[in-house]
């Protein structure tokens, strides 16, 4: 089992101030409440005593039922693979990253130099990909299925992770049916419904519709609840749009929307393992488009992070996404800033590396390049040890003014475990570099990137699993 790296050292707020945007979203959920376009959803909650107004279908939560909701979300618990050497203890400011989000409409295509529409050999790619490369936690996708019928592209992108990797799957699970056959074919996978819920290594968004709705969409958490499948709370809001223009202000409203999320999981199952997930993203007023890297985002999923530390319950959120429309230094730079303050302010499960364009596509090429910005970040945190040994006084003393340390023991013993060595980012001197032929990192990501779709393959399955997961789909 993966024990991800502590993070969380970066405060961008005092805990007067969070306490002040925890009082804001209570006083949200307590005085205008969440409308619920979902009759499951309303009906829940009034069964559990919430204060529902079914003519205008509006719920309001009071404070008690808010904070015993979040006593009963789990601090810590075990987001499985399918193979155990991918399990993630997951608890606040333990850090892990993953590829991709949710199913997009286009892919960029390095030999075509542009986005096209993408099919569901692309989805197997990433799903391979993603399960080799090592600094990928989880999965997830930067493409949907295209050349699928539309009622079952979803069904086949499950099919194409399923099959091709066995790390932790946290996916789209729009409403009770799509659920119902996510947790099926799951189920396959795994060996069994038995197996899967001794060690559930998939995981659904149940999402709210800011501002403060929630629809139908969200009705799967029902199904994922009662079958031990973890639940994500995550949601999107725009600074100016749907979230007030304020960074405090769309603070105030989305974790109200998060919390919301969080008494629904809970209400159905105490204990019941959740995320916590509330965007922060940016209308950009000149492009009217949804940023996913701009500083603002930054700096709120700090105060996210805090929040998730404050409530004790592990944190999921954006980080390596870009709005660069190539994996080029403007994508990396993007990706890297998001990767290393969400680590450094504890967010939990980073996701979208390998996601350009602001969420219209992803490259293969860019997650390679976030595999390697994401080793960076963990040795960054690794930090160092500070002992008798490590301060090496002796060895200093002994080198003295006329020596060097290059050839001293000291050097031998320690270099290995103190030295980041890069895998795609060669030091090579520039004579080197111009023989190898001056390739770009975007050349060298997609050379490492065809070399891993070479020799992968899909993952083994338990027998009659492949053809019961087409069965499915068929059905």
């Amino acid at each position: 089992m993966k024990k991800g790296f502590m993070g969380g050292i970066t405060d961008v707020v005092s805990d007067n101030e969070l306490h002040k945007i925890h009082e804001a979203s209570i006083k949200i959920l307590e005085d205008i409440g969440i409308c619920s376009e979902s009759d499951i959803i309303l009906d829940i909650f009034k069964r559990e005593g919430a204060n529902v107004d079914l003519k205008n279908r509006v719920i309001r939560l009071d404070r008690d039922m808010i904070e015993t909701a979040i006593r009963l979300a789990p601090s810590s618990f075990v987001f499985h693979g399918r193979e155990p050497q991918y399990d993630l203890l997951l608890e606040p400011g333990r850090i892990y990253y993953g590829m991709g989000g949710s199913p997009e409409p286009h892919i960029w295509d390095y030999n075509l130099g542009q986005k096209r529409g993408p099919i569901k050999d692309d989805v197997i790619n990433i799903a391979r990909l993603g399960h080799v490369l090592d600094n990928v936690d989880f999965l997830g996708t930067f493409c949907c299925a295209g050349d699928m019928p539309k009622d079952t592209q979803l069904y086949h992108e499950y099919e194409a992770f399923l099959s091709n990797s066995t790390k932790p799957f946290p996916y789209s699970a729009p409403g009770r049916e799509a659920t119902i056959r996510f947790i099926e074919m799951a189920s396959v996978a795994s060996g069994g419904e038995s197996e899967l819920r001794r060690r559930p290594s998939i995981a659904i968004f149940t999402e709210t519709v800011s501002p403060l709705k929630v629809g139908q969409y969200s009705d799967g958490t029902v199904e994922a609840v009662e079958f031990g499948i973890p639940v994500i709370v995550a949601l999107a809001p725009m600074m100016g749009a749907t979230s007030p223009t304020t960074l405090a202000g769309t603070l105030a409203q989305s974790n109200a929307e998060a919390l919301f999320g969080v008494v629904l999981t809970q209400l159905l199952k105490p204990g019941a393992p959740v995320m916590y997930g509330p965007g922060t993203g940016t209308f950009d007023m000149g492009t009217l488009q949804y940023t996913y890297a701009s500083p603002e985002q930054t700096l709120s999923r700090a105060v996210v992070a805090k929040l998730s530390r404050f409530y004790q319950i592990p944190s999921y959120n954006l980080g390596g996404a870009a709005e660069a429309k190539l994996p080029d230094a403007e994508a990396a730079s993007q990706a890297t800033m998001g990767m290393l303050m969400n680590a450094l302010s504890g967010i939990t499960m980073t996701k979208v590396m390998g996601t350009l364009a602001s969420g219209l596509y992803g490259a293969p090429e860019m997650l390679v390049i976030c595999d390697e910005i994401a080793r960076m970040v963990k040795r960054i945190l690794r930090g160092f040890s500070v002992t008798d040994e490590t301060l090496a006084v002796d060895a200093i003393k002994e080198v003295g003014f006329y020596k060097d340390f290059i050839s001293h023991e000291h050097t031998g013993k320690h270099f290995r475990n103190e030295f980041y060595f890069p895998n795609l980012f060669k030091r090579q001197s520039i004579g080197e570099w111009e023989q190898e032929g001056k390739k770009s990192i975007t050349d060298v990501a997609h050379e490492k990137y065809k070399d891993i779709i070479a020799n992968a393959g899909p993952v083994k399955l338990p027998n009659g699993a492949e053809e019961e997961l087409k069965k499915i789909i068929e059905k």
